[in-house]
């Protein structure tokens, strides 16, 4: 409501407006969300469909620090595309066209990267006053970018080490999870070091 339909859609109705268009778009998220059940068929489909929605726009979170041509509207397409493509491999799988995993990923990022991309040229440039308060304010890679590059990097092996030593712990593995748990206590601290050095 606040992101897409007040900024673009509707930007000057009144409160009550908004109000109502938020429940309307909560009842219209839930048939959506319902309907996905007859697409959906095990939680592996449900973590396919998630992996390949968060791979096809994981890029675009990454560039958009760094490249000014990147607006809201790159992101909305990014996300829509993404999940479009992901939704078809879906229906194809449903149909018997079985496209393997990875071959859909590398399809869905392909396809989403064209999209952003294509709307990052073609679309409306972001104010030039809102970059620079934007820049000010955050500094995007302009202090140490391989201290950020590192500290990103912890930070992915901080979650998902953590993820995996529950999971391993929850199956009784415990040698696997005594050694995820030491990935994510250092990582852990790499990304606590590499904070307090870029936001000192």
């Amino acid at each position: 409501m606040h992101d897409f339909y007040r900024r673009f859609v509707r930007p000057d109705a009144p409160e009550r407006h908004y109000v109502m268009a938020g429940r309307v778009a909560t009842v219209i998220l839930f048939f959506g969300s319902s309907g996905m059940v007859f697409l959906l068929d095990t939680a592996k489909d449900s973590f396919n469909l998630l992996l390949q929605v968060g791979a096809g726009t994981g890029l675009l979170y990454l560039v958009r620090w760094f490249w000014w041509r990147v607006t809201a509207w790159c992101e909305i397409v990014a996300m829509i595309s993404s999940f479009g493509v992901s939704v078809i491999f879906l229906i194809l799988a449903k149909n018997g066209v079985l496209v393997g995993t990875a071959q859909q990923l590398i399809l869905t990022i392909s396809v989403t990267t064209i999209c952003w991309v294509a709307t990052a040229f073609l679309g409306p440039p972001t104010d030039p006053e809102v970059l620079k308060r934007y820049f000010e304010t955050v500094h995007p890679g302009a202090e140490n970018f391989r201290l950020a590059l590192v500290g990103w990097v912890s930070g992915c092996l901080l979650i998902w080490s953590a993820l995996f030593t529950v999971g391993n712990v929850l199956y009784g593995r415990m040698g696997y999870a005594g050694a995820l748990f030491v990935v994510f206590a250092v990582s852990g601290a790499t990304v606590i070091g590499v904070v307090r050095r870029l936001w000192n």
